[in-house]
């Protein structure tokens, strides 16, 4: 009998802790976030929390460029580079967010409550956090900087806006028609696809060359005209 009892109360015990392991999990990992912005199909709301929060310090606003991290709408940007990467890569990034953003728990920020998550620090905190890390004597914590600073430029730098200041964005070019896309289709296509006729007519032998500082697509002007009206606001 006192055995019996022995294991049950053994294994009351065990799933006791389980249960409180699992509530620590969900608090630690998923509540308290803010409710993730309208249009991602990868990140949940504690990864796009994670994301403004590295944005926010390693993009600040006036440092060079037309828009700043939080502006640039990151979350949206690695969503979509996530979406687009086979399922190893994409779990491999998702990895990576979820470490840095509770590697504090055993490398705690310089401030009271710096064993919370990343995003929840202050932003004080979270720069000299990052510089800590980015400078870490354990090579293997460097890389973790490395790493996340990659994907957070490719998606900063790739902004329209940014590649607009940048002098980056894709130049506005007026599509020439010549005579030989009268006789020829594009490559596989039939005949019976070629679109055009005498009266589309319209190579300028007399055009002058594109130049660095010339016009550029009306997209990306667009989007940089609008972005930058928005992060003055």
């Amino acid at each position: 009998m006192v055995g019996y009892l022995t294991h049950v109360l053994t294994g009351l015990i065990i799933v006791g802790l389980l249960i409180a392991a699992g509530f620590a999990l969900h608090r630690r990992g998923y509540a308290d976030y803010a409710p993730a912005p309208a249009g991602l199909a990868i990140l949940h709301r504690g990864e796009a929390a994670f994301v403004d929060a590295v944005a926010e310090v390693l993009f600040p606003a006036g440092g060079g460029l037309a828009l700043s991290g939080i502006d640039a709408q990151l979350p949206h940007s690695i969503d979509r580079h996530l979406v687009a990467l086979p399922w190893r890569q994409r779990a491999q990034i998702r990895l990576l967010l979820g470490a840095v953003e509770h590697i504090t728990l055993v490398l705690p920020g310089e401030e009271p409550g710096g064993r919370g998550r990343f995003s929840s620090l202050s932003a004080a905190s979270r720069i000299a956090w990052l510089d800590r890390l980015s400078r870490h004597r354990f090579g293997p914590l460097r890389l973790l900087m490395t790493a996340l600073r990659s994907i957070f430029v490719i998606g900063y730098l790739g902004h329209p806006a940014n590649l607009h200041g940048l002098s980056l964005a894709p130049f506005e070019i007026e599509h020439g028609v010549s005579e030989a896309e009268l006789l020829f289709p594009r490559v596989g296509g039939l005949v019976s696809s070629i679109a055009f006729g005498p009266e589309d007519l319209n190579v300028d032998e007399d055009r002058e060359p594109l130049r660095p500082d010339g016009e550029r697509h009306r997209a990306y002007a667009r989007t940089a005209a609008t972005q930058t009206g928005r992060a003055k606001r």
